[in-house]
């Protein structure tokens, strides 16, 4: 299971099978929940579907339109992945792992991003990185710290 256990969510992740809480099972580290709130499969179809469409049809006038639904889909791909694949229940990580997904997109500056008047690649790289290392924290210390 990809949920990932915090201090907060620990009581109704870890019970054994006779129902109570298990406390052999420590809460997860740092590298643990970066792993957990990056989601990869995704990003990765993202790229692979965004990068195909925009080959084959990029020049044409229709297709930053086609872009948004793209990106669209990815943010819906995204919870619906982690929540019916992965079974991640916990809106915080759901929640995490998505806004993650757009500031990859963002990143990547795909034309529905790179097109607003205000984007700026350096800031959304930047962006990008303080997410990625600054997300596990965001339920608090991981454990190990």
């Amino acid at each position: 299971m990809r949920t990932v256990i915090t201090k907060r969510n620990r009581d109704t992740v870890l019970l054994d099978a006779s129902g109570r809480v298990n406390q052999g099972i420590p809460c997860d580290s740092y590298r643990e929940r970066l792993i957990k709130y990056v989601p990869v499969e995704t990003v990765a179809l993202f790229i692979a579907m965004y990068g195909t469409t925009y080959y084959l049809s990029g020049s044409e006038s229709w297709y930053p339109l086609m872009a948004r639904w793209i990106l669209i889909a990815g943010i819906l791909g995204t919870v619906l992945y982690l929540w019916q694949a992965e079974g991640v229940t916990d809106p915080v990580q759901l929640a995490i792992s998505t806004i993650g997904f757009a500031i990859w997109a963002c990143a990547l500056g795909i034309v529905t991003f790179s097109s607003l008047p205000y984007y700026n690649q350096v800031a959304a790289a930047a962006l990008l990185v303080g997410w990625v290392f600054g997300a596990p924290f965001i339920d608090g210390m991981p454990a190990g710290w």
